[in-house]
């Protein structure tokens, strides 16, 4: 259906315009209006849901040259005999098409202002005619021809609240599919997780009591281990409970001098924290900027072994908070980021661009990797601990 939508499109246009040619009305200023309407109907049909922000615009411009048509007919002073030509039937049907598919793909405001154009106008076609000053008539008649827009104004609104519906129930039947594998994942891993903290804490007993190198190795192993349970219990929480991620996001950048040491703890690199912040930042970006220095430092500890140091600096200026985490790893350049959406540096652009900000990673042309991000900070007023008051 789709493929046949740009050749009956042209179809329609061609037929418009062979009986403008062939078959026009008694008074040609009607082809302004009819044959505009028309065109603009067959041209949003064509172009489908691709050219729906086109829509307010071929409304007004529809609806316009209709507008047009008829004060020019009034000014010249011979209204045309109404069973002369089936163009204004046409130009009727096309207008009240117009109003249903600028109210069914428009935005709710624009969509409500530009069918006003159309909807004004198929009533103000029988002003074309002359109905020898009969004002009663006049008036009854401009109602009935309003009915035909009003009615497609409340089809696309009913049709616009289901979609909506069908929208939010994918979404929720999605929510509740995630949630369903994020409980399983957790009861999986968490079984995994906690044999390998009671198997860290055995061995400290039992193995390390007089191998202090040993022992403490053992304790990060139980320490680790406990943290990553204390982890996925809060993820699933947020999981549970979405409006719960703005008020208690897993990390923010208070945060961030515990990550860096936590990661310095280990064998590798050495992480610098350089933070030149002159006022508190969202918890939003945030919580953003926390996964992106997790992400950057779990793909340093895995494919960087040769990397020694690693620079994390964090800043705001002029509106801008901006993220740069550089390593100075030498050899083969990292894998490619992972496509799954969420995870990986492809799922920390995603996040960045969910906020307006921007994240992009490479290669550093004096060796190692870059990442940076950068997040517009939200022109308002937030607390002590990054709250909007």
């Amino acid at each position: 259906m789709n493929r046949a939508r740009a050749p009956l499109a042209v179809l329609g246009g061609l037929v418009l315009l062979y009986g403008a040619v062939w078959a026009p009305p008694e008074l040609a200023v009607h082809l302004l209006g009819g044959l505009t309407v028309c065109l603009a109907v067959v041209v949003l049909l064509g172009v489908g849901l691709q050219g729906r922000r086109f829509t307010p615009v071929a409304a007004l411009a529809g609806g316009g040259a209709s507008i047009a048509a008829t004060v020019l007919t009034i000014a010249g002073g011979e209204p045309e005999n109404i069973d002369t030509s089936m163009w204004t039937v046409l130009e009727a049907v096309a207008l009240t098409a117009l109003v249903f598919l600028t109210v069914l793909w428009g935005s709710r405001a624009r969509a409500t202002a530009a069918a006003v154009a159309p909807a004004v106008a198929t009533p103000l076609l029988l002003f074309r005619f002359a109905l020898e000053d009969d004002r009663s008539a006049m008036l009854m008649g401009t109602g009935i021809w309003l009915v035909p827009a009003t009615g497609a104004v409340a089809v696309a609104l009913y049709l616009r609240r289901l979609a909506a519906d069908r929208r939010r129930a994918v979404a929720d039947a999605r929510r509740e599919q995630r949630l369903d594998l994020a409980n399983d994942l957790h009861d999986f891993v968490a079984h995994d997780i906690s044999e390998i903290v009671a198997q860290a804490q055995a061995g400290r007993m039992v193995l390390a009591a007089d191998r202090p190198d040993l022992a403490k190795l053992l304790e990060r192993i139980e320490t680790a281990g406990v943290r990553a349970l204390g982890s996925m219990d809060r993820t699933l929480a947020l999981l549970r409970d979405p409006g719960e991620a703005a008020r208690a996001p897993v990390g923010g950048v208070d945060d961030l001098a515990a990550l860096v040491e936590r990661f310095n703890e280990g064998d590798g690199p050495f992480a610098a924290l350089d933070l030149r912040l002159t006022g508190p930042v969202p918890r939003e970006s945030g919580a953003v900027v926390h996964r992106a220095v997790t992400e950057a430092l779990t793909n340093i500890r895995r494919h960087a072994p040769t990397a020694t140091t690693v620079s994390i600096e964090l800043s705001d200026t002029d509106g801008t908070l901006s993220l740069t985490v550089e390593d100075d790893s030498t050899g083969a350049p990292k894998p490619a980021p992972r496509a799954s959406s969420g995870l990986g540096l492809a799922g920390m652009a995603e996040r960045a661009e969910s906020l307006g900000g921007r994240f992009d990673a490479g290669p550093r042309a004096s060796g190692g990797w870059r990442i940076g991000l950068q997040l517009p900070l939200q022109h308002r007023r937030i607390d002590e601990e990054g709250a909007p008051l």
